[in-house]
């Protein structure tokens, strides 16, 4: 860990090391930046805890400021290593200690010298889940939240889409975590937790991927192992699921999502689920990526009111709710602000999804062979009409995540899928061009009549917006296991979006059966995705889509007035 003189930085004064006792005993280390005090500013200060797993001395810099940053706009600023982590003492199980010891730290940096007494968190990814589960607790001293890009439902939110594992972003999560493990245990294991390190993009492709010898080795944590055994919602996620809790979390939260954040659905579901129950919800709707914030993001670049001013808002935000014991006056920040792709501007909303939002139906029609970009799928206003539409889909040739198959990886954004979607192996519907511009704004939907010759499979819709120049910008997607042997109706729940359709653009949806690695490949079978042993236990699948007038096949978009 880094160490520094006291007043090696100017304004600051820092103390590394400090020892926090949990109330089993074990001792939690952290570092403290305060304020050097002035006559103007002599103290107390509102203290902003981060609490996380990846060495103190990181403090979430790769997309926040500096904890020096904040000192000097007039906070003490504590970062902690969580439980078996950095300095810490203690063994490291993902999520389940972080109540009772987000609680105890809580108390003890609210009595730290300098201290106010009121205490904040920040921080996102897994530094936000420490935030949600330390106010589970209800210590009084905690005042305030900010909890980005994270999961209150780790299920459906963080590691699961329909019961789809998340498949690159949950095995490399895993094998990044276990490898900390393996160096304090000096474990065996860590000289191949190391080689996973530089290739854990690998671990996409492993079968059984829930028996890779990366993720289950004895001696270590077992919850990258145990992430992958519980492809079902069961009491193991249902202690870690938050949204059947809000009502024990009534906090000003300040939520921040991002439209090509893996963890989407599960930052704006615990928005949503939260301001139904409490004041003082606030929704950046960002068009980032996980890591890191800005304006480039997937090969484009959205233009300057996507460069993040984060710190700003933070220093904002907890000034308000820290500095007094009652804060006056409304706070800084209230409902949604959320930033219309296309358009590449920023939107205020009282919440989310904007009032005024009503569903457009655009149906499924053609003559029968959708396959492909150069087939004859369309979208229609003018309601369903056509034969039925086939593909193969096929889990040795998958079709890619939106981003492809970067070495094992998925990465987001705004992709052209025009490549992708020159394949057989998806159906494509494309509108005509726009005669004006539409805004969607919300949660879209798509509903699917199938048929497929497997006891089970998978169906994946992708919207893009087709520019005239024949690139299809991906939007958003959505997932769903089916058992359709004898025909089924499924709804896809596409994840949240915002964006500015204009004159002469066309709205396009394709239909597959996977986004690998995005998701974990399904099998076509009944047994568990995770748990297929062997590629020849991939079975190929005909999958049907119907769309006359008594199977009307439709995608249903949130618009606003444009």
């Amino acid at each position: 860990m880094i160490t520094l003189p006291e007043n090696a930085v100017s304004g600051v004064s820092f103390e590394g090391g400090a020892l926090a006792r949990m109330r089993d005993g074990v001792r939690l280390v952290a570092d403290i930046y305060r304020p050097a005090p002035t006559p103007a500013a002599p103290g107390p200060w509102p203290v902003l805890l981060m609490r996380q797993p990846y060495g103190r001395d990181i403090a979430s810099t790769v997309v926040y400021a500096h904890p020096v940053w904040f000192a000097r706009r007039g906070f003490m600023v504590v970062v902690q290593d969580v439980r078996g982590r950095g300095d810490s003492e203690g063994e490291f199980y993902a999520f389940r200690q972080e109540s009772e010891d987000g609680y105890d730290t809580v108390l003890w940096a609210a009595g730290l010298p300098g201290s106010n007494g009121r205490v904040g968190m920040y921080g996102f990814s897994y530094q936000a889940s420490t935030q949600l589960l330390a106010a589970l607790a209800r210590p009084a001293p905690l005042r305030a939240l900010a909890p980005h890009m994270t999961a209150f439902d780790l299920y459906s939110g963080w590691f699961y889409r329909d019961g789809l594992l998340q498949l690159s972003t949950t095995v490399g999560w895993a094998g990044q975590m276990l490898r900390e493990d393996s160096r304090r245990l000096h474990s065996p294991a860590e000289p191949a937790l190391d080689e996973n390190w530089l290739a854990s993009g690998r671990l996409s492709h492993h079968l059984p991927v829930r028996d890779a010898p990366a993720l289950t080795h004895p001696g270590l944590p077992s919850y990258g192992g145990d992430w992958l055994r519980h492809p079902a919602y069961d009491d193991y996620w249902r202690e870690f699921d938050l949204l059947r809790r809000v009502g024990d979390l009534g906090l000003p939260m300040f939520h921040l999502s991002g439209w090509y954040d893996f963890y989407l659905r599960g930052s704006v579901d615990g928005y949503r689920a939260m301001a139904a129950s409490h004041p003082h919800q606030f929704l950046l709707a960002s068009p980032w990526v996980h890591i890191p914030w800005g304006p480039a993001v997937g090969g484009a670049h959205l233009g300057p009111a996507a460069e993040p001013v984060v710190d700003e808002l933070l220093a904002a935000w907890f000034h308000h709710w820290l500095d007094h014991e009652k804060p006056s006056g409304p706070p800084p920040l209230a409902g949604c602000r959320y930033f219309l792709l296309g358009e590449n501007a920023w939107r205020d909303a009282p919440a989310w999804p904007p009032p005024g939002s009503g569903p457009q139906s655009w149906f499924l029609a053609g003559g029968g062979r959708a396959n492909s970009r150069f087939g004859d799928g369309r979208l229609s206003t003018d309601g369903p009409s056509g034969p039925d539409d086939l593909f193969t889909y096929d889990p040795e040739v998958p079709v890619l995540a939106p981003g492809g198959n970067v070495n094992g990886h998925a990465t987001f954004g705004p992709h052209d899928l025009s490549t992708q979607q020159q394949g057989n192996n998806l159906l494509v519907y494309t509108s005509p061009p726009l005669a004006a511009d539409l805004v969607v704004a919300g949660d879209p939907v798509c509903t699917l009549h199938v048929q497929s010759s497997a006891a089970e499979t998978a169906f994946v819709a992708r919207l893009s917006r087709v520019l005239p120049d024949g690139k299809a910008i991906f939007l958003t997607l959505g997932a769903a296991r089916v058992r359709a042997r004898d025909g089924a109706e499924v709804r896809i729940a596409l994840d949240p979006v915002a964006v500015r359709f204009a004159a002469g653009e066309r709205i396009r949806l394709d239909v597959a059966s996977s986004a690998f690695p995005l998701l974990i490949r399904h099998p076509d079978t009944l047994t568990d995705p995770a748990s297929v042993s062997r590629a020849g236990d991939f079975v190929r699948a005909l999958q049907i889509v119907k769309h006359d007038s008594d199977h009307p096949s439709r995608l249903e978009l949130p618009t606003l007035p444009a």
